[in-house]
């Protein structure tokens, strides 16, 4: 699938400049990245061990992400205002942020692709955890299919470099029902659909596709 940013002029040169580097300097592999739909919206669901994985899936990625960035990034002007030329949605964290999770169904919704993160939070150990409820709500609520991706090579990246090498293996893309099944309540639905992504992405991690 062609990476194309047309909409976006600033998306269009970082892709233009950072993707060349980041192959040459950290060999980055990409497959099947064609199972991304080409259109409508979708849940870029991804495994997130280090700081700079948005930027990896990003600069991999065929289609512009939105993505849930914390709101403390916005402190900056300059800064706040590149982010949301790139589709940021600024996220306050600890609390049910309501502006961020409607800002995310709008951007589905429109026809957006989403990057998510189901675990909720980066692994301390480069392990795969549990996943979260948001990926279940998102998806329940908007009918956007989940497009499981697995990232390997980040954590502890630019310790190991320039022997690291990064590798992003996009999955089938998979929808869930808007209800739960009778007598699952909407919370255990939800997590349910959490710990289903993951089990995806251990797929791809394990070099097997569903």
């Amino acid at each position: 699938m062609a990476r194309r940013f047309p909409d976006n002029s600033v998306y269009q040169a970082l892709y233009t400049v950072g993707y060349p580097l980041i192959r040459a300097f950290f060999g980055v592999r990409v497959s099947g990245e064609a199972r991304l739909p080409g259109t409508g919206g979708v849940i870029v669901a991804v495994n997130h061990c280090a700081n700079y994985d948005p930027v990896f899936m990003g600069l991999a990625c065929p289609r512009q992400l939105a993505f849930l960035a914390k709101a403390e990034l916005f402190r900056n002007p300059l800064l706040a205002r590149l982010l949301r030329q790139l589709g940021s949605i600024p996220l306050h964290r600890g609390s049910a942020d309501t502006g961020a999770l409607r800002a995310a169904v709008e951007a589905l919704e429109s026809g957006k692709p989403l990057l998510l993160f189901p675990e909720g939070t980066r692994s301390r150990t480069g392990r795969l955890q549990q996943g979260r409820r948001g990926v279940g709500m998102l998806a329940a609520r908007t009918g956007c299919p989940i497009q499981p991706v697995h990232v390997s090579g980040t954590f502890h990246l630019l310790r190991n470099f320039p022997f690291q090498r990064v590798e992003i293996r996009f999955g089938e893309p998979f929808a869930v029902p808007a209800s739960p099944p009778r007598g699952m309540s909407v919370k255990e639905w939800y997590r349910r659909i959490g710990e289903d992504t993951m089990n995806r992405i251990k797929e791809l991690q394990d070099g097997r596709h569903r």
